[in-house]
C-alpha cells in the first residue's frame, strides 16, 4: 500500500507541475531569446522533471519523520555522474560529432588510447592532428595511425617527443596533399625522406632536436616553404646557406 501511494503522490506531483506551468507563461534565463519553441520546451521539461524529483526526495523525508538528510543536490549529483560514466564509454554516442570536430591529440600514453585509435576512421573533418607521448622511447604504431587518418583533410600534423621511437618520417605522411605545417619535434630523424617532397603546399617544417645531418634533397622541391626550424640539429652551416639560397623567402631557425 505505501509503494502504491507513494506512486500516485509522484504522478500527482507531475501533474501539478505541468498544470501550473500552463497556468502562466513560460520563462526561459536571459539570453536566450534565439531559441527555438521545440528546445524551449524541452528546457522546460528538463527543468519540470528535476523539480519534481526534488519534490520526491521532500516527500522522502518527510515520510522518515525528518530524519533524512536535507541534501537537495542529489538529483543533479547523481545526473552528472551518469553522465561521466557515459563519457567513459568508448562506444559512439553521436555520429555527428565525428564530422564535426577539426582538432585530434593522440597521446600514446594514456590508458585506453588504443580504442581512439581504433575509431579515428569514424572522424571526417580532422584538420590539426598531434601524436605524442609523456616519455621519450614510449612504443608507437606511427603507420596504423597514420593509416587511420588517411580520409583525413588534414592541414596540421605533429609528432612529438618520441626520441628513438620514431626514427623516421613514415612514408604515409605523403598521402597528405593539404599539409601545409609538418611537426617531427624531439625525435630521432635520421634525414628527411624524398616523399616529403609531395607535400606541394606545406609552408611550414619543423625538425627540432633531432639527429639529422642533411635536409636539402628532401625539401627541394618544397617551392611554398616559408618556415623551416632546424634546432639541434647536426645540419651543417654550409647546407643552411644552400638552402636559404634556395629558399631566400624562407625563415630559416637554426639557433
Amino acid at each position: 500500500m505505501a509503494k502504491a501511494a507513494n506512486a500516485k503522490i509522484q504522478d500527482l506531483a507531475a501533474k501539478l507541475t505541468s498544470a501550473l506551468r500552463q497556468g502562466k507563461p513560460q520563462t526561459l534565463p536571459p539570453g536566450s531569446e534565439g531559441i527555438k519553441p521545440e528546445e524551449a520546451a524541452k528546457i522546460q521539461q528538463e527543468n519540470d522533471d528535476y523539480g519534481n524529483k526534488l519534490w520526491n526526495l521532500m516527500m522522502k523525508i518527510v515520510q522518515e519523520g525528518g530524519k533524512g538528510k536535507w541534501d537537495l543536490a542529489e538529483p543533479l549529483r547523481e545526473e552528472i555522474v551518469a553522465e561521466y560514466k557515459e563519457d567513459e564509454n568508448p562506444a559512439i554516442k553521436s555520429p555527428d560529432w565525428f564530422q564535426q570536430i577539426p582538432y585530434l591529440q593522440i597521446n600514446v600514453s594514456m590508458p585506453g588510447i588504443q580504442a581512439v585509435i581504433d575509431q579515428m576512421p569514424l572522424f571526417r573533418g580532422i584538420k590539426i592532428l598531434i601524436v605524442t607521448c609523456e616519455k621519450a622511447g614510449t612504443p608507437v604504431d606511427l603507420s596504423e595511425i597514420l593509416k587511420n587518418a588517411s580520409s583525413y583533410p588534414l592541414e596540421e600534423l605533429y609528432v612529438l617527443n618520441f626520441g628513438s621511437s620514431v626514427p623516421l618520417i613514415p612514408p604515409e605522411v605523403s598521402t597528405f596533399s593539404q599539409l601545409k605545417i609538418l611537426s617531427f619535434v624531439n625525435n630521432r630523424l635520421g634525414n628527411i625522406p624524398d616523399y616529403v617532397g609531395k607535400l606541394t603546399l606545406l609552408n611550414d617544417l619543423q625538425i627540432d632536436l633531432n639527429p639529422i645531418s642533411e635536409a636539402l634533397s628532401g625539401i627541394r622541391s618544397l617551392k611554398m616553404l616559408k618556415q623551416l626550424s632546424l634546432v639541434k640539429t647536426n645540419i651543417p652551416e654550409s647546407e643552411i646557406a644552400q638552402i636559404q639560397k634556395l629558399f631566400p623567402d624562407c625563415k630559416i631557425t637554426a639557433k
